[in-house]
């Protein structure tokens, strides 16, 4: 089985993470990946650009989410 999570916006992907770690949990057989529309960097004054899309990972670390890139 195969889930994709969808989200507007992802700054640190602490909320695409956790609902990723209860689907797993609930059907660990499926393959989850997520698509976000919007990748933000938190509190930034002002947007200098909008950059193309790009693929990345969240996974967690130390207890909180870790985004790459």
């Amino acid at each position: 089985m195969k889930l994709l999570l969808v989200d507007d916006f992802v700054t640190k992907g602490r909320t695409i993470l956790a609902a990723a770690t209860v689907l797993s949990r609930a059907l660990p057989a499926a393959q989850i990946q997520a698509f976000a529309v919007v990748r933000t960097m938190g509190l930034v004054p002002e947007v200098e650009k909008i950059r193309w899309p790009i693929e990345g990972e969240i996974r967690a670390v130390g207890g909180d989410a870790l985004r790459e890139p």
